[in-house]
């Protein structure tokens, strides 16, 4: 250690090490990446409102003759959508014009350390998955906590496994359960949360200072506390730290995007660096302080997380990332275990909208800074802006395509066209920086996944908006290890046939519409291509290619990415059983297990997203030839 400072009585280490531990070159990279975006996004926006223009400099062109303008009409407005959307889901980024700011890698050391409670929660999840989760931590670095396992799965089994794991504990172990059916109890997962720190003052007549909540199947790291704690300890502003979540059972090449990486180690360290890093849990030790001013957890938004840390920055209180990885999770399995997860993390950000009324709650969020603020009301529009754009924009589009219409009144063509490349080399290059800054591969997995999970978002957004007798049952919590589904496709020995996936994927998990809009795409493609050679002349064709199915600002592509989990079921990765993925440590008594190196990060192989470049490969390569025999 190269610093330490004290608070209070306890002593605070820090290294020169920085957080995230990016390497020399890595930060210039990203430096470089970073000064490049700005002024590229920029400048891509000023040429989608200089097309814009155009476009309606040819509709006011057409006033004195009898030329139907309003499809062109409709595609404008296509267009000043596609743009508004862009600019609503970007502009936040702007906000960091000085760049990221990198933490001090920090522990808390001595044998003085204040008590900290561990609180697990569980729902009738797997016990072998949750008693491995305890014995890590139980195995804390720290010299100081107590640990308790808050069971709403009224589990009598694992209640007598935690009693012997008491046995061999090297700390505290305590069982609770609440009053209350399994599974149907008041608050689902906060309600658990809420009771436990209840239950927990009863014990002694003084309250703890902090507490730390994991999910039942969040493996920790020994030093998880003496990170933690550092930070909160040092800065008594802080009420409270949160740790990025890492997964050990994430499949080769990732096909259903379920890493976190990006949101990590790029979205978080942008929102750390605004103060407003509020995704709490799992992973997370709260100052109760900060707990009792914000009224506890919430039992209503689903994700009480997101709105724990907006209603800390809120009143007042600061959040910390601590960018380590310090705690090891596991996805959905499964692809409608996957669906359900995303489905529930969304509802819980439209309903936490709601609470923070955007981010402009008068007396909730009245301690908010502005770039705070700001970064509250992209996130609470995110759904809404993701949904327009990644649904009913791509459905808008072939509507229009289906007019049979010139989508484009063009006065001055060969502007129009090479505005039209300029933008497509120019999003060509920024998602180029983009994967310089992250991993490639990962912000294309992301890309695809945003499009074809859009529309399961979209239902669960307008239910979620509809009147409680129109919308019916409302969602509710389900722990992400009960997200099960009957087809196992990840286990070799035990996966449905491929008929059989194929069908209930399509015909039970909604990839019907998928299937259906990718197919009406091809064939209208192929229609206008069609429609466009048995004009006369080559200059006929040409104009009537890029005044139909070549229109600007169309994207092909993306509905070919809605056909990504057909060829997930079709191709499923094998994933080896879950304590092949661990290896086992000891501590005094106690065996703990890790995940072993390998499941540590996220593995690509160089085939992940090979069908996905040549298919933009050869779309390149279509336009160019389309190009040089019709239109020179």
């Amino acid at each position: 250690m190269n610093g330490s400072t004290k608070s209070d009585t306890h002593s605070v280490q820090q290294t020169e090490d920085t957080l995230p531990p990016f390497s020399h070159e890595e930060k210039r990279r990203r430096n470089r990446a970073d000064a490049i975006w700005r002024p590229l996004t920029l400048s891509i926006w000023s040429l989608q409102s200089y097309l814009i223009l155009l476009l309606m400099q040819g509709i006011r062109s057409t006033k004195s003759s009898d030329q139907q303008t309003w499809v062109p009409i409709l595609f404008i407005c296509w267009q000043v959508t596609q743009l508004a959307t862009s600019i609503l889901g970007e502009s936040y980024r702007f906000l960091l014009w000085s760049g990221v700011t990198l933490r001090q890698k920090t522990r808390l050391s001595g044998k003085h350390a204040p008590l900290v409670d561990i609180i697990v929660v569980s729902c009738g999840e797997e016990r072998s998955v949750i008693l491995d989760t305890l014995r890590s931590v139980c195995a804390q670095n720290y010299p100081n906590f107590r640990v308790l396992l808050g069971d709403d799965g009224n589990d009598d089994k694992l209640e007598e496994d935690i009693r012997q794991l008491g046995e061999v504990s090297p700390c505290e172990l305590l069982y609770y359960r609440r009053p209350g059916k399994s599974g149907c109890k008041r608050g689902y997962k906060a309600g658990n949360m809420n009771a436990a720190l209840a239950y927990l003052d009863t014990l002694s007549s003084e309250r703890t200072e902090f507490c730390a909540f994991l999910d039942c199947d969040m493996i920790v790291e020994p030093d998880f506390l003496r990170a933690t704690m550092g930070h909160l300890v040092q800065n008594p502003k802080a009420g409270v730290v949160v740790v990025p979540q890492s997964f050990y059972n994430l499949p080769l090449n990732d096909p259903l995007y379920s890493s976190m990486y990006i949101h990590n180690w790029q979205d978080q360290v942008e929102r750390d660096t605004l103060g407003a890093v509020w995704e709490t849990g799992p992973g997370v030790v709260f100052r109760r302080k900060a707990i009792e001013d914000m009224g506890g957890f919430d039992e209503w938004v689903l994700m009480e997380d997101i709105i724990a840390g907006m209603l800390l920055n809120g009143l007042g209180w600061e959040s910390v990332l601590c960018y380590e990885q310090l705690q090891w999770g596991m996805v959905p399995d499964t692809f409608a275990g996957y669906i359900a997860q995303r489905k529930k993390w969304c509802v819980g950000t439209v309903r936490g909208a709601m609470i923070a009324r955007f981010g402009f709650h008068s007396q909730k969020m009245s301690k908010l800074t502005w770039r705070q603020r700001t970064v509250q009301f992209w996130y609470c529009i995110s759904p809404y802006v993701s949904s327009t754009q990644r649904t009913l924009l791509p459905l808008a589009f072939l509507l229009l395509v289906a007019t049979k219409q010139p989508l484009i009144i063009p006065i001055n063509f060969r502007l129009l066209r090479r505005m039209t490349v300029m933008i497509g080399v120019a999003y060509r290059i920024q998602f180029m920086v983009s994967g310089s800054l992250c991993s490639y591969h990962m912000v294309r997995r992301k890309m695809e996944a945003a499009t074809w999970l859009s529309p399961y978002l979209f239902l669960v957004i307008v239910k979620e908006l509809l009147p409680h007798w129109m919308a019916g049952v409302p969602m509710r919590f389900t722990p992400t290890q009960l997200l099960e589904s009957n087809l196992l496709e990840r286990d070799a020995k035990l996966r449905a046939p491929l008929w059989h996936r194929i069908v209930v994927t399509i015909v039970y998990q909604g990839l019907w519409y998928h299937l259906l809009v990718a197919t009406i795409a091809v064939s209208m493609f192929y229609d206008g291509y069609a429609a466009a050679k048995s004009q006369r002349t080559a200059d006929s064709v040409c104009l009537h290619l890029w005044s139909h199915i070549l229109a600007p600002g169309g994207d092909w592509l993306v509905y070919g990415d809605l056909l990504a989990p057909l060829f997930y079921m079709i191709w499923p990765p094998t994933m080896p059983a879950r304590r092949d993925m661990l290896e086992k440590s000891s501590c005094g008594k106690m065996e703990a297990w890790y995940p072993k190196r390998y499941y540590r990060q996220e593995n690509w192989e160089w085939y992940g997203t090979l069908v996905k470049e040549v298919v933009m490969g050869g779309a390149y390569v279509f336009y160019l030839l389309v190009d040089r025999q019709f239109c020179t």
